[in-house]
This record gives C-alpha cells, sequence and structure tokens, in this order.
C-alpha cells in the first residue's frame, strides 16, 4: 500500500518514484496526560586499514519501481523517497537544501539531496565508505559539511565537502576506537570550529578539537565511565556534555572555560533509559530530554543561560529515545517513536513557553527520527520504514500542520 502527501502538500520540481509503503496508519491514539510504561585502545591508525575508495561499492541502493496506486483513505501524510537504508540522518546545507545521509546495505554512506530549496529530490548517490554505524553530520562555518562516522574497523573517519554544493573527496581515519553501536557526537565552538566526542570501548569519552589547517588535535581522554551521551553549547560559549549513569542518573561535565579545560562528571539526578537529548532554548538556556524510568518523557532546564537547573518535569507520553530540535521560530520541538512505531511529536506552544498535546504522525519506523528545517522554517522528518526504505514527511507551513 502506498502513502503520499495530502492535497496542497506537494512539492514543486522532481521526486524520486516512491518504493512499496509498509507504513500503516496508527490503530489508536494516545491519551496526551497519559504517561505509558512502556580509548582509546589505540589512538593510532591500524596498520591494516586501508581507507575506503569510491568505487569500491556498487549502487545497490535504489529499489524504486513504477506501482503508484491511489492511497487509502486516512493514510499518514507520508511519502517514500526509496533506498534500503539504516540510521539517517539530516541537516539543511549552506546552499538552502536539505541533505539527507544513510548507511547502505553496502555499508556504504548513501546521500539524496533537494534539488532545489523547499523543493524535489535527486536520485540517491553514494560516498563510499566501509561503515558499522550511521554517519553525524557537523557544519565547519564556510558552508560545507562534514560527516563523521564508525568505520568497520571501529575507529572515526570523516569525509569533508570540498565545497558548499556536492563535492566529496576521500574518507579520512581520525583512529580512535568507538564504542559498538555508538555514532560520534559533533559540537561547534563558538568560533566555529567543530568539536568531536566518542565513548571508547571502556565507556570513557574521548574527545577531538579542529584545528585550523584544517587539522584535528590528538585525542583527549575525559575519565570517567557512562552510557550514551549528547553534547551542546551553553549561551556563554562553552561546551557541556551530558550522559547517563550506571545506575540511570544524568550526568554534566562542562568546560571551566571557553575552549578551556574539562571539569569533573557532576550528576543532575533522576533515573532515566536510552540516550539524553539537549536543545537551546531562544534566550540561550539548555533544557535536557530523557526517557524516564516509568515510559514517560521528563525534561529539566536551565533557569538562566548557562545557570542552575530547575526541578525534573514530566511531559508524559511514552517515548523511546527522544530527538531535540529547535526550530527556525525558536521553540523546541521533540520526536520519539511511540509504543505503536508511530512518530509522535510535542512541542512548545511560544519559545521558552508551556508544550502543546503529544501528537502523533503517524507511519511505523525503525531508528532514531532525523529532523531538520527547511529553507522557509518547515520542519521536515525522516525515518527508516519497516520496508527499509526512507521516509518523510514535512510541515505545510513554519510551526504548523504536517
Amino acid at each position: 500500500m502506498r502513502v503520499r502527501p495530502r492535497a496542497g502538500l506537494a512539492r514543486a520540481g522532481p521526486r524520486a518514484r516512491p518504493s512499496p509503503a509498509i507504513l500503516h496508519p496508527v490503530a489508536r491514539l494516545y491519551s496526551p496526560s497519559l504517561a505509558l510504561v512502556g580509548l582509546l585502545a589505540a589512538c593510532g591508525p591500524s596498520a591494516d586499514t586501508i581507507a575506503p575508495r569510491d568505487d569500491e561499492y556498487p549502487p545497490t541502493v535504489q529499489p524504486y519501481d513504477d506501482d503508484d496506486p491511489a492511497p487509502e483513505a486516512g493514510l499518514p501524510a507520508w511519502h517514500s523517497l526509496g533506498g534500503a537504508i539504516a540510521e539517517p540522518a539530516a541537516t539543511l546545507g549552506a546552499d538552502g537544501r536539505i541533505e539527507v545521509f544513510v548507511r547502505g546495505r553496502d555499508g556504504a554512506l548513501w546521500h539524496i539531496h533537494q534539488v532545489a530549496p523547499n523543493s524535489g529530490w535527486s536520485e540517491w548517490s553514494s560516498l563510499g565508505g566501509r561503515l558499522a554505524g550511521g554517519a553525524v553530520v557537523g557544519e565547519d562555518g564556510d558552508g560545507r559539511l562534514d560527516l563523521f562516522a564508525r568505520g568497520s574497523d571501529g575507529a572515526l573517519w570523516y569525509l569533508r565537502q570540498a565545497g558548499p554544493k556536492h563535492d566529496w573527496p576521500a574518507w579520512t581515519r581520525l583512529g580512535g576506537r568507538l564504542h559498538p553501536g555508538d555514532r560520534p557526537v559533533v559540537a561547534r565552538g563558538l568560533d566555529g570550529h567543530l568539536e568531536l566526542f566518542v565513548r571508547a570501548p571502556d565507556r570513557s569519552v574521548h574527545h577531538l578539537r579542529e584545528l585550523p589547517g584544517p587539522a584535528w588535535s590528538t585525542w583527549q581522554a575525559l575519565a570517567g565511565a557512562v552510557g550514551p551521551f549528547t553534547a551542546a553549547r551553553e549561551g556563554d560559549g562553552r561546551l557541556v556534555l551530558f550522559a547517563r549513569s550506571d545506575d540511570g542518573e544524568l550526568l554534566q561535565r562542562r568546560q571551566l572555560a571557553v575552549d578551556g579545560a574539562w571539569g569533573d562528571w557532576t550528576a543532575l539526578g533522576g533515573r532515566f533509559y536510552g540516550a539524553p537529548a539537549v536543545a537551546r532554548n531562544r534566550d540561550g538556556r539548555l533544557e535536557v530530554f530523557v526517557q524516564g524510568a516509568t515510559g514517560d518523557l521528563l525534561h529539566r532546564w536551565q533557569t538562566a543561560p548557562a545557570g542552575p537547573w530547575s526541578p525534573w518535569a514530566s511531559l508524559g507520553g511514552a517515548p523511546g529515545d527522544p530527538v531535540a530540535i529547535t526550530a527556525p521560530d525558536g521553540r523546541l520541538e521533540v520526536f520519539t517513536r511511540g509504543l505503536d512505531f508511530a512518530l509522535w511529536r510535542i512541542g512548545q506552544v511560544t519559545p521558552g513557553g508551556s508544550w502543546s498535546p503529544w501528537t502523533s504522525l503517524g507511519g511505523r519506523f525503525n531508528d532514531p527520527p532525523a529532523i531538520a528545517a527547511n529553507q522557509d522554517g518547515r520542519l521536515e522528518a525522516f525515518v527508516r520504514g519497516t520496508d527499509d526504505a526512507l521516509w518523510h514527511r514535512w510541515q505545510a507551513r513554519p510551526g504548523c500542520c504536517w
């Protein structure tokens, strides 16, 4: 069965032909008020590692067909971009077009992009590589995108655009060792340089800093074994890490000064599962979101930029790992997979203000969603469907109506 955009949501420009849909409408709705339960072993390159090459991998990720029946009434407004993918990542490029990066069945990194801002989509193309995990995207301040992923050798690899368009050179090995199943974490410093963090097999966090040139620092270990973690930049320019402790508590680790040394891990309390997510309010205050021990979405926020933290509060729901984003209008939005495997969202009504009820966007998907903002301010969600294809759904206008 196929799903396609509702009337009035169609894009201008060409689009990839959809593949058979295995997404389904939501069988039931959540009640918004109901909380449901549901290293670095070696820093240098290994002697037997060779850089991946684009020409090693056949283009296997384009399973399109011509079957395009009318959708059944009531199906959600999801649309397939085809492919056979895992672990999508999405970002808005400097030229105003959304780019989506996925790991293909051949282990290479594949991407698809809008042919014009707010418009239709290109065909899939391979960026090569031999990856053991999904990529994360950074932007280095001059309009170029940087991609980081765990290679099949367990080390960190990266790929940097040669310019703000679609010219991609070869992959570069940055060394280190990543904990199996982890993606690297990337943050941007106050002057635009990139900061990279990985969790080593011993579960300590290791850190790389981008230097002029471009070049990279040597690896720095931040002692202490932690669970899944994320990073953000505070309102005063310092970077901060958030991680889960062994007993499920939220931990925080801050730079002592902008681009300076790091303090120790400190506890922020709570009990949660999975990985934390963090976003910055329009006024500079950070807000952290976790899946609570009883299954609901918990959050706490800074009461002033780089300041103390509020108590924990519940937003209800029954989420998986949350994905938090600051929308172009300054409101925070949180997306997650529900117990029904559909995509659910909750957002601030006004920047820094109260929260809306939970809303289901339907579908059935695997992997955490990837969210990006169009050039015109509309958010767009990308997921791996149960057919392993890339599916997407978007707002009809900024801040409203999916």
